[in-house]
C-alpha cells in the first residue's frame, strides 16, 4: 500500500493535519484505531453523554478524501518510511507523528484498578463502572482533567471526591479490592470507593511500533516540524515542543495547540509558508465556573488585575498571558491585549 502521507495517529492533531492535507490537494492516509476521537477529557462532553465525540464520520473523511487505516501500527521504518500496521505494509512518501500522549497510571501498587478518562476505551470503561445509580468516585490526581471529571461526575449526582496527591504522597497511594468496592490508602487516611478514576497526567510517548531514534520527548522540531535527522518525517501534538513564532519552543498539550501543529506541518508538506503563530488558547468549564485563557503563562514575570481581567506581563512589561474567570465575553478583549503587545 503506497500513500503520498501517512499520518500515524487519529486524534485532533492528526485529523487536523489530514483535512489540511486533503484542502491542499494531497490524498493522506490517516492511520489509527477507529474514526477520529476528539480529546474525551477535555471536551466532557463525552463523559457526560456516555460516548466519546467524534471528530469526523466515515462520510465526512470520504467528502474531505482522506483515507483511514483503523490498526496500530506495529514496526516503522522512518528513514524508509515503511510502516506496517494490522498486518499491512505501507510505503509512505512522507511520514506524520501525531501519537501524542499515554495516559497510563503511575506504577503504584493496586493503581490499576483505576479508570483512565483520558482515551476513548478508557471514557467507555468508565461510563459502564458508573451505570446504575449513584456511585462513590474517587479521582486521583487534581489537575486540568482532574478537576474537571470530578466537577463533571459531580453534577451527574455521583459523591465525587478529588484526592490531591503528588510526589512522596502519591507513592504510598494504593488502591485494593474486589469488585464491589475499593479501599483507595494513601497518607493521612483512606477512602472506600465504588469506581476509582486516575487522571494522573499524560507524557508524550512513540508507540511501541514507532520505538526508533527520534530524539528526546517532547521532540524538539524544526520550523517546519520536522523531526531532526529524518528529512521525510514530521511530528505534531502533544509529541513535540511547538516553535511558536512568538513564544518560541513551548509545549502546550491543548487541542487549540493541536490543530494549529497539524495545520503546520500540513503546510511545510504542501509547500505552503505559513507557522504556528496563534495565541495559544484553553477553556474550561468546572462546575458552575468558567475558565479562559489566552497567551503563555510561563512567559510571565507577574500578575495584575486589569478592568476584570488577570494579566500577565513579562520583564519588559508586555502582556503575554491573560486568564478570564465567569466572565467568557471579555475573551476577546483579552485577545485584543496581548494582540496590542506593550503596557
Amino acid at each position: 500500500m503506497r500513500a503520498e502521507v501517512a499520518i500515524v495517529g487519529n486524534g485532533v492533531a492528526g485529523y487536523a493535519c489530514s483535512a489540511r492535507l486533503a484542502r491542499h490537494g494531497i490524498r493522506p492516509l490517516l492511520v489509527g484505531p477507529g474514526l477520529p476521537i476528539d480529546r474525551p477529557p477535555l471536551t466532557k462532553q463525552g463523559l457526560a453523554r456516555g460516548a466519546p465525540v467524534l471528530l469526523a464520520d466515515e462520510n465526512r473523511l470520504a467528502d474531505l478524501g482522506i483515507e483511514r487505516l483503523d490498526a496500530m501500527v506495529d514496526e516503522a521504518d522512518l528513514a524508509t518510511g515503511r510502516l506496517v500496521a494490522g498486518g499491512i505494509e505501507i510505503e509512505a512518501e512522507v511520514v506524520v507523528l501525531a501519537t501524542g500522549l499515554s495516559y497510563r497510571p503511575p506504577r503504584i501498587p493496586g493503581l490499576d484498578v483505576a479508570h483512565v478518562n483520558a482515551t476513548p476505551r478508557g471514557m467507555t470503561r468508565l461510563v459502564q463502572a458508573l451505570a446504575g445509580g449513584p456511585k462513590r468516585v474517587v479521582v486521583v490526581g487534581a489537575g486540568l482533567i482532574g478537576t474537571e471529571t470530578a466537577a463533571t461526575l459531580a453534577v451527574a449526582g455521583h459523591d465525587v471526591t478529588a484526592l490531591d496527591v503528588g510526589g512522596a504522597e502519591l507513592a504510598e497511594l494504593v488502591a485494593e479490592g474486589g469488585n464491589d468496592q475499593v479501599t483507595v490508602c494513601y497518607k493521612g487516611g483512606s477512602l472506600i470507593a465504588d469506581v476509582v478514576v486516575a487522571a494522573t497526567g499524560g507524557r508524550a510517548v512513540v508507540p511501541p511500533g514507532l520505538d526508533v531514534d527520534v530524539g528526546e520527548l517532547p521532540l524538539a522540531v524544526d520550523r517546519d516540524l520536522r523531526v531532526p535527522g529524518h528529512a521525510r518525517v514530521h511530528a505534531v501534538g502533544d509529541l513535540i515542543l511547538a516553535p511558536h513564532a512568538r513564544f518560541g519552543p513551548i509545549r502546550f498539550p491543548h487541542w487549540d495547540m493541536a490543530i494549529a501543529t497539524g495545520d503546520r506541518a500540513a503546510d511545510a508538506i504542501a509547500g505552503v509558508e505559513s507557522e504556528v503563530d496563534r495565541l495559544p488558547y484553553w477553556w474550561t468549564d468546572i462546575g458552575s465556573r468558567t475558565f479562559a485563557e489566552v497567551g503563555w503563562a510561563d512567559a510571565a514575570a507577574g500578575w495584575e488585575e486589569e478592568d476584570g481581567i488577570h494579566v500577565g506581563r513579562d520583564t519588559t512589561g508586555e502582556a503575554v498571558a491573560a486568564l478570564v474567570v465567569d466572565d467568557p465575553r471579555r475573551l476577546r478583549a483579552a485577545r485584543a491585549l496581548l494582540d496590542a503587545g506593550g503596557p
